[in-house]
């Protein structure tokens, strides 16, 4: 791991994102891959300005195979309501710009990529903005406890759904079962 400081807050790059890099750069061409991390860009900057809308710091930025989790200063200052707005604000910038992009017919893949991304992020995974909404929604509540078995069931889904992708349409959307399983095992290691 390479960890530097910048501006207080503790950045973190993990070799599973150097790995993720070379292999997402041997299976796609360069000018998908460099957009990609535009949308991406877009989407933590929208996090970003929310959270600095809201008056909250960053703690900790950790860059990993699995995507950027931006960890908050746990002073206090920053109310559940207003967490919500910032988790929901990186989805909602690249929805934005999807919509923006498709009304003005600019770059499809472009706006395809807004549009996955942010879907993408609202997936029911802790790593993930959707997984961070629940826990915020569930967490201390008396239904937790179904909450997180249904959110288990939904993830054995997907990872089953994915599978079958893969099998029916071939190594092409292997990402999407790799993905899958690393979301799932992340989330196993986080509850322990």
């Amino acid at each position: 791991m390479i960890s530097i400081r910048i501006y207080g807050a503790a950045v973190r790059i993990h070799f599973s994102f150097l790995v993720f890099n070379a292999l997402i750069f041997l299976m796609r061409s360069c000018g998908l891959v460099l957009s990609f991390y535009a949308v991406c860009l877009l989407h933590e900057a929208g996090h970003l300005i929310a959270l600095r809308h809201t008056g909250g710091s960053i703690s900790t930025v950790d860059i990993s195979g699995a995507g950027i989790v931006i960890g908050t200063r746990k002073d206090g200052s920053i109310s559940d309501k207003s967490r919500l707005y910032v988790l929901l604000a990186g989805p909602a910038a690249n929805i934005l710009l999807y919509v923006l992009l498709s009304i003005c017919g600019y770059h499809r893949s472009l706006a395809q990529l807004n549009l996955i991304v942010a879907v993408y992020n609202m997936l029911p995974y802790r790593s993930l903005d959707g997984g961070a909404i629940i826990s915020l929604l569930s967490v201390g509540t008396v239904r937790e406890r179904a909450v997180m078995h249904i959110l288990t069931a939904v993830k054995l889904l997907m990872i089953a759904l994915s599978a079958a992708a893969v099998y029916y349409c071939g190594r092409e959307v292997f990402p999407l079962l790799a993905a899958s399983l690393a979301l799932f095992i992340g989330d196993i290691i986080s509850l322990r």
